[in-house]
């Protein structure tokens, strides 16, 4: 050995310059647990931003109300890709990360979550008939109630016998009533004629523009019902592929597929567990073993 050599290694000269055991982890397992944490925060962003924009469309609550319904119900299909793209992002962070007990936990909240949010948009559909209904019924109530105001007036016009009867008769007008003479000194045969050829024409057009625009609500709610349809039926899909009432059992899309629907509800109380009838298995005595 040289005398200039030098006995220490190079690699021991700084000692504090090399990493020490379970105090730095690998470069790729940080980045992994950085993307899954995002994701995480990511899905908690959206479910924050859903359940804000339905608690602000849904308040003040007023559930016999037909339009606060048909409001609340669309608001929930507008907005419901929000929180599946929340749910993708959280089982994507715990497929990144599958050693996060914290995620692994919300996941499981998640699933159990959406087997019931999923049977959620699919009852929106008859809610959105129901109110849908509900409000054509009752804007044709007001036409029909202002036609018949209209209806009223004219003939109260036509029976009165005095100036005063004529006022009184206006006043019913649901709207802006006809210019009245200005001299009460008309015969008052000329004036209950004039009433009546003012307000006869406008009854009759009244009644096609109110026939006209029924016709056009019904139609516009047979295309948004139609849309709101196909919306609810692909996010009860969607969360149906994700929702399961137990762990043991499969995903709700998987038992409607299957034909065996009932069996993720009442799945519990009439099959174990995989785990409990694996251990039941352990527990029970093998035949072999008394065999000679």
């Amino acid at each position: 050995m040289s005398p200039h050599a030098d006995p220490q290694p190079k690699a021991d000269r700084h000692p504090e310059a090399q990493p020490h055991v379970g105090q730095e982890r690998p470069l790729a397992e940080n980045y992994v647990e950085e993307v899954a944490i995002a994701l995480n925060w990511g899905a908690i962003l959206l479910f924050v931003l859903f359940l804000v924009g339905i608690l602000g469309s849904a308040w003040p609550v007023r559930l016999i109300n037909p339009l606060w319904l048909q409001s609340v119900s669309d608001k929930l299909l507008a907005s419901g890709a929000i929180a599946m793209i929340g749910a993708i992002l959280l089982m994507l962070a715990s497929l990144i990360n599958p050693h996060s007990s914290r995620i692994a936990g919300r996941v499981s909240l998640l699933r159990q979550l959406s087997f019931w949010i999923a049977f959620g948009f699919l009852l929106l559909i008859p809610l959105q008939v129901y109110s849908g209904i509900s409000l054509l019924r009752q804007f044709r109530a007001n036409d029909t109630r202002e036609l018949s105001a209209y209806i009223a007036t004219t003939r109260a016009i036509e029976s009165a016998r005095s100036y005063d009867d004529i006022l009184r008769a206006m006043r019913l007008l649901p709207g802006q009533a006809p210019a009245l003479p200005a001299s009460i000194d008309v015969p008052l045969d000329v004036v209950k004629t004039k009433l009546s050829n003012d307000l006869n024409p406008f009854i009759k057009r009244y009644q096609n523009e109110a026939d006209a625009m029924g016709m056009k609500r019904l139609n516009d709610w047979f295309v948004q019902l139609a849309r709101n349809v196909v919306a609810a039926l692909l996010l009860f899909f969607s969360f149906a592929a994700i929702g399961k009432r137990f762990a043991y059992q499969p995903t709700l899309l998987q038992s409607v597929l299957s034909g065996r629907l009932l069996s993720a509800f009442g799945g519990r109380r009439h099959q174990a567990p995989p785990e409990m009838d694996a251990a039941m298995r352990m527990m029970m005595p093998d035949d072999n073993e008394y065999r000679p």
